[in-house]
Formats: C-alpha cells, sequence, structure tokens
C-alpha cells in the first residue's frame, strides 16, 4: 500500500523539532509517499512488515531503521529524511506491531537482519551507500548487522551496546532490575488499546516499586504488571558472569566487521560505560568511529536530532569521521577531542574520619566506621543511569544522604572552577561481616545552597573470593564524567552498600539472583586515615585539545588548592 504520509501526535512534534533544529540541510523533495506493510520474508518464512518513504525520482542514500517500538513512532524522522532526497526504509522487529513470529529480544536479530539487508540491496532503487540508524534497541539490531555478509556501508548507533548483558543488566556484577522491569513492562502496555495505555503509564511508578522487590525477582514483572515475559525469566536465570548462554547475544566481537560509525552516549544513559567500552575497542583497532556524549537521560528528544544530523553528514564525502565530541555538564561547555578519555593530572582527596574530604596531603589518624546493611530496608538509589523514568538522572540526594546506611564525606567550598574529565576511582579499605556484599559509592556536587546532586558513581558486587577484599582495599571504578565543579560548590562522596532497584538488593547470601528467599542484614567497615587511607582520585588539571573547527578553545583548568 502507497500513499500520503500522515503523521501521528508525537512523529509529529518530532517532525517539528528536526525541522527547527539548527545546521539541517534544507527539504529538496516535497512529495514524499509511504508504501507501508511491504511483507519481507525471513529466512524461516516469518513476515516482517517494512514501510518504503520515499520521494519520487529520489536518487540518495538509503537510511535503515529495525524497530520493536512500531513503525509509526518514527515516522517523524522517516518523513524528514524522506523529504532530503534519501529512501528510508522502517522495519518491525519480529512479534511487534503486525510482523510475523515472537518477539525474543536479541536472539533473531542477526538472522532477521540479515534477510532485510539481502532484500533492500536487491531492490532497484537502493543505488546509494545504505546507512543504518536509531538508538537504544535499534541500536542493539545494528551492532547484529556485524555478524553477517551483509552490512551497512555505516552505522549510526546512539545509546546502545555491543554486549547488552554486560553494559546494562549485570554491571558490577547484580542484577540492574530497574531497567528490565521498566522495559518489560513498557513492552506488554505498547501495543494496548489507548485506554488501557493510559492506565498503565497512570500506574507504573508503584508498580515498578512493587515488583522491584519481589521476590524471588523472576516474579517482578508478574508482580507490576501480571505479566510474565520468557525473556525476562532468562535474564534472571542467567546472571550469572560468563554465563555461556549470552555468548551468541554478544554482536560484533570482531571488530574488523564493523563499518564506520557513530556512536551517541549521554552521560546520565544506562548504556554509559557500555559504550566507551565499545569506543575504546574501536579506537584501539583503528577503525573509523566518532564519538559524542551529551549530558541527557535515555530517551531524551535530543538524542533523535543529533543521530538525524549526524547520519545526513555521514552522506557528505568529505565528513570527518573520527574524534569526540562531548557537552562538560556543569556549564562547561562542549569540547570537541582527538580521543577519549583526553589528557589529565591526578588530583587526590582522602576521606576523613570526621566526614571531610580533604586535599592537602596530610595524614589523618585511622578510625573505623561502620553503618548496617539491610536488605529488608535496601538504600534506595536516588537516581542514576536507568531506564526508569521516575527515578532516571542527577537526582538531589537529601533523602539518601539522611539515611543511617549510607557514609557521607564534604569538601571545602572550592575557590574557582573544576573541571573533572574522565574516570575517577576511588580506594576503600572496607570490611564486611557478610564477605558477600555490595558497594556503592557516588560522587556529587553540593552547591552554594547545600543542596547536593548526584554527578557519578560506581557499583560493585564483593564475594569470598574476592582478592582485594582478602587484601583489604577496594578500589572501585566510578563511571566516566566531564563536570565543571563551580567555584564556591563542594565535593561529596557517598560511601554504601545499595542503590535499590538501580542495583537489585543483595541479600547477603549465595543465593541466586532467581531466588532471594533469604535476607541477612550485614555490618559494614570502611576504615579511614592512617597510612594506608581511603581516598578518590579524580582525572583534573586537564587540558582539552581542540579539534580543528572546534566550537571551543583548549581549556586548562588548575586544580583549586
Amino acid at each position: 500500500m502507497t500513499d500520503a504520509p500522515r503523521l501521528g501526535g508525537a512523529a509529529r512534534r518530532e517532525y517539528r523539532r528536526l525541522n527547527r533544529a539548527a545546521d539541517m540541510p534544507p527539504r529538496t523533495h516535497h512529495e514524499v509517499v509511504r508504501a507501508a506493510d511491504i511483507p519481507v520474508p525471513a529466512d524461516d518464512g516469518v513476515t516482517l512488515l517494512t514501510d518504503h518513504w520515499h520521494a519520487e525520482g529520489a536518487g540518495g542514500h538509503t537510511v535503515l531503521i529495525r524497530t520493536p517500538y512500531g513503525r509509526d513512532g518514527i515516522a517523524g524522522v522517516a518523513l524528514f529524511l524522506a523529504e532530503r532526497g534519501h529512501h528510508v526504509v522502517v522495519q518491525s522487529c519480529r512479534g511487534t506491531f503486525g510482523s510475523g513470529g515472537a518477539f525474543d529480544p536479541l536472539h533473531d536479530e542477526v538472522a532477521d537482519g540479515q534477510a532485510t539487508m539481502r532484500w533492500l540491496r536487491a531492490q532497484t532503487w537502493a543505488t546509494g551507500r545504505v546507512h543504518s540508524w536509531g538508538g537504544s534497541y535499534f541500536g542493539v539490531t545494528q551492532w547484529a548487522y556485524c555478524d553477517g555478509d551483509e552490512r551497512p556501508d555505516a552505522l549510526g548507533i546512539a545509546i546502545s551496546a555491543r554486549r547488552f548483558d554486560d553494559a546494562i543488566l549485570y554491571p558490577g556484577g547484580g542484577f540492574s532490575i530497574d531497567t528490565p522491569l521498566t522495559w518489560a513492562y513498557a513492552l506488554d502496555i505498547q501495543e494496548r488499546s489507548l485506554p488501557s495505555k493510559a492506565w498503565g503509564l497512570l500506574r507504573a511508578r508503584r508498580a515498578f516499586r512493587r515488583g522491584a522487590l519481589a521476590i524471588p525477582p523472576s516474579e517482578a514483572v508478574r508482580v507490576a504488571r501480571d505479566a510474565d515475559p520468557q525473556f525476562f525469566r532468562d535474564w534472571v536465570e542467567h546472571s550469572d558472569h560468563g554465563d555461556p548462554w549470552w555468548e551468541p547475544m554478544h554482536f560484533a566481537q570482531d571488530v574488523e566487521t564493523v563499518p564506520p560509525v557513530t556512536l551517541v552516549a549521554g552521560w546520565q544513559d544506562l548504556f554509559l560505560v557500555g559504550q566507551l567500552a565499545d569506543y575504546a575497542a574501536l579506537r584501539d583497532a583503528d577503525r573509523p568511529v566518532r564519538l559524542i556524549i551529551g549530558d541527557w537521560v535515555h530517551g531524551a528528544p535530543e538524542i533523535t536530532v543529533i543521530g538525524v544530523r549526524e547520519a545526513l553528514r555521514s552522506f557528505t564525502a568529505d565528513a570527518a569521521t573520527n574524534g569526540v565530541r562531548l557537552d562538560v555538564t556543569g556549564g562547561g561547555g562542549r569540547r570537541e577531542l582527538l580521543s577519549w578519555p583526553p589528557p589529565h593530572t591526578a588530583m587526590t582527596v582522602t576521606l576523613t574520619p570526621d566526614g571531610r574530604l580533604d586535599r592537602s596531603g596530610a595524614e589523618h589518624p585511622a578510625a573505623d566506621l561502620t553503618y548496617r546493611y539491610d536488605p529488608a530496608d535496601p538504600t534506595p538509589d536516588g537516581g542514576g543511569r536507568t531506564l526508569n523514568p521516575f527515578s532516571a538522572g542527577r537526582r538531589t540526594q537529601r533523602a539518601r544522604e539522611r539515611r543511617g546506611d549510607v557514609l557521607v564525606f564534604t569538601g571545602d567550598p572550592l575557590p574557582e572552577d573544576l573541571l573533572v574529565i574522565g574516570v575517577p576511582e576511588i580506594a576503600l579499605p572496607f570490611s564486611s561481616s557478610n564477605p558477600r556484599a555490595d558497594l556503592f559509592v557516588r560522587l556529587c556536587e553540593v552547591d552554594t545552597r547545600g543542596v547536593s546532586r548526584a554527578v557519578t558513581d560506581g557499583y560493585r558486587r564483593l564475594s569470598p573470593d574476592d582478592a582485594e577484599i582478602e587484601a583489604g582495599t577496594v578500589r572501585l571504578e566510578l563511571a566516566p564524567l566531564a563536570h565543571r565543579f563551580a567555584a564556591g560548590s563542594r565535593l561529596r562522596v557517598q560511601v554504601s552498600s545499595g542503590a535499590h532497584p538501580l542495583h537489585l538488593r543483595n541479600p547477603g547470601t549465595d543465593d541466586p539472583v532467581r531466588d532471594h528467599s533469604r535476607l541477612r542484614a550485614s555490618e559494614q567497615t570502611v576504615r579511614v586515615g592512617g597510612t594506608d587511607p581511603a581516598t578518590l582520585t579524580l582525572p583534573a588539571e586537564v587540558t582539552v585539545p581542540a579539534h580543528a573547527g572546534a566550537s571551543s578553545p583548549a581549556v586548562h583548568r588548575r586544580v583549586p588548592r
């Protein structure tokens, strides 16, 4: 079926946003048509419904988008690109929005992607480059192309990672239940009637809270939504590190198969750490890769605008491929770098017995600070890199910092701006009455009004055979950041043993994630001061080399004393 395109409300808003965005090429084709519901056969005979957006006489390139969220939802992007002379192919993943079969996340994306690419290459109108595009699960489908013979000429991946499990499900060795629970809930309501969907959205916040506390955790979606998707049970079942069940879904592990790629990441996005690992692997293999990092959470509208702009940019023969562009949060502006991370000087601060962060280098008397972690009353996350829209991002920390199971250390007001770009690391002499404990550390900025907000954090699940537990000091990397701590503000560090449901509460037993029927409290001890103090090391005193055409000059920040 071919017709003139009509956009729904969300797609229309997206289309208008793209047309208002700066640095976009003008519209060149005014009569766009949408050939809808084209049946593309998968290798097993399943029909994958596909739309083709194009204008009469268009001779441009092709943008390929595969999505489980419905083709209408991306219609604004498709129309915008087609009006600039390109062919746009949008396909519903199997089991979603009319495509045959059942949606089993990750499992069918290699085969279905290859079938789609073969079909696309055979079309008489597909004469230009093929650029795949999209973020989140759209990005997963793109990484899967790299495991077959038919690959796009370029990838435009926003907010996704090659190893889905390590990136967002089990970072640090625990289970980040908040994100998969939110996703399973959203998938269950997305094709419901409008009243049913609206009712589900109204109930979502409380439903997420109930589901995250379900025992066993495999019942989380049923408790939240009275749904029971098999993929969620599989993810709970296969949560042990290195489980071979995941190996077929680790896409593009041979980086030599990866076409030129643009990665769009977010400082407060759940895929951040995994995406930067992907960038490092491609950079170290000398593959063409461009990295863009902005200050947003998952699903922010800015991501689409930047992704479309970069897709159009990639069709220009003289467009640079490599390099890094990032937004420095805290009002630090935009930077163009040759590579990530940039050069830096280590700045070390010491955690003191009286709850301060000291940068003087002075030695303090040794002291043991203790707190009790109780999984029956788990330490809340207070924000973070999650899919959950009710808690994602840099939240204020007052409620969390008033709890007895969170240690808080605060620095003096900064005499001048402090720019921190890179990966912070904390070294903590840490022990527990139970060797099965979690360690969660958050770096915050306290403004001149005394409001504490999260900047970045790190998490790790410890076990009895952990060598660092025996050695007495645990070293933990926090997630990367690029942040300007303003003059007059203060650094703050939180130390705790939980951030539920950003990371599923640790039951304090060796029970697998699929169980958690026993909950055991424990006493945790952090030793500060002495000859081997607890320290936070920040990548500070940064010199940022500017790219040609950078939007701001190279910046140097002296570490304030």
